[in-house]
């Protein structure tokens, strides 16, 4: 053909396979089992960028072993498993697109999963949703002209949505390019995943149940809660919320008792932390960077024995910890720097023996560390940089000899040694 005709038939090319290529990988397909079947599909429309943990947490309910099923996806070539990692190529991705597509041809709304643009621009403003979607990934880059007018009952005929992610891989780009300008009235409560970047409203609907949710991602949206009531998030593992602005009340975690990630990086409106939060007992890593607002952690926060991470940096309104830290005896990593106003840290920290790092650069308000810090026996990494109030450091901490200090604590040190 001519270059011409070339560049008329690559839009074509783009979203379906030769029809060789097709007829080669289909023989492979059709001797898999009817489960191994399902699998590859979920794999190749939703899941081929996930972690192989993550997507057992995703689909353990669902297949009877996922790992055995990945490892046989692998031992046929129908992708790979490196490091705890998927990977799938192209050709073998459209073709699990080009089997779910053909579920369906001429109503995208019949299909299992959604993943072209304009499909999904279809189905979310004509409300021709079915019960036979459970996921829709929409990579917003996609939608090329104007944004998309979502419609109130978009959802409602999509009761068995279980994998929903809406993202912008080119930032802000894509801003503000979903509009829900009637609100929302419904989204599936067997949802699993909740991926909804930048989404525009206040709060997800009044009947929203997250009973079956593994993970939550809001980042930047316009949210000023969750949802209204106390929900059960037993199986909730991961929630993010960072960059929501508006955001001034977490939803309660009583019972978000297999959480192990919480990420509120700047979440400017944000004043306190639940109590509730002390029965997340697995979490591991909390990040509240930024919270500029966040005045005071509440004491149930010893109870979380888990936690191996804490990220305070730049919380400006923190001005001193709770007592009950001495009992984060699992405490490897603890960022203060930036917390302006903070002005002490309790000797309880002495108990927080697995600590290896603590940064306390920026805290112009703190007068002094406790002297129980040096019993902090695995301390490795240290730094007091721009700590203009505090005093002497306590001798203790110069007795680790595995301690590697910023060049700040050795000025400090040397100006203590020249008052004697």
């Amino acid at each position: 053909m001519s270059i011409l005709e070339w560049v008329k038939v690559l839009p074509r090319l783009r979203t379906s396979l030769d029809v060789e290529i097709e007829s080669i990988l289909m023989f492979s397909y059709n001797s898999l089992d009817e489960e191994d079947k399902d699998l590859f599909r979920h794999m190749a429309c939703f899941f081929r960028r996930e972690k192989i943990e993550t997507i057992e947490e995703f689909l353990g309910k669902k297949f009877v072993d996922v790992r055995q099923g990945l490892q046989i996806l692998a031992d046929k070539s129908f992708l790979s498993m490196n490091l705890g990692n998927i990977q799938m190529h192209n050709l073998l991705v459209q073709l699990g697109v080009d089997i779910v597509r053909k579920q369906s041809i001429h109503n995208p709304g019949k299909r299992q999963f959604l993943v072209d643009a304009k499909d999904i621009c279809e189905v979310l403003t004509n409300d021709t949703g079915t019960k036979t979607l459970i996921g829709i990934d929409l990579e917003l880059s996609g939608i090329i002209e104007g944004g998309i007018n979502i419609s109130e009952r978009a959802f409602e005929k999509m009761y068995n949505l279980q994998f929903l992610r809406f993202h912008h891989p080119y930032g802000d780009r894509c801003h503000d390019i979903l509009c829900l300008p009637q609100g929302l009235s419904y989204i599936s409560r067997k949802l699993r995943l909740l991926h909804w970047e930048r989404y525009p409203l206040t709060c997800l609907p009044s009947k929203f149940n997250p009973e079956f949710l593994v993970k939550i991602n809001m980042r930047d949206s316009m949210l000023e809660k969750l949802w209204e009531g106390n929900e059960p998030i037993r199986n909730l593992k991961c929630m993010d919320l960072s960059s929501c602005v508006n955001l001034n009340e977490l939803p309660d975690l009583s019972t978000a008792t297999n959480l192990q990630e919480l990420r509120l990086r700047n979440c400017l409106s944000l004043v306190e932390l639940p109590s509730s939060i002390g029965n997340a007992t697995n979490l591991e890593k909390l990040y509240a960077d930024g919270c500029s607002r966040l005045a005071e952690l509440p004491s149930s926060i010893g109870k979380i024995t888990n936690l191996r991470e804490l990220h305070l940096m730049n919380c400006s309104s923190l001005v001193e910890f709770p007592s009950s830290i001495g009992n984060l005896t699992y405490l490897e990593y603890l960022n203060l720097s930036g917390c302006s106003s903070l002005v002490k840290l309790p000797s309880s920290i002495e108990n927080a023996t697995n600590l290896q790092t603590l940064y306390l650069n920026g805290c112009s308000s703190l007068v002094e560390l406790p002297s129980s810090v040096g019993n902090a026996i695995n301390l490795r990494r240290s730094s007091l940089k721009n700590c203009s109030s505090t005093g002497e450091l306590p001798s203790s901490i110069w007795n680790d000899e595995n301690l590697r200090l910023s060049p700040s604590m050795f000025i400090a040190r040397a100006s203590e040694v020249s008052k004697h």
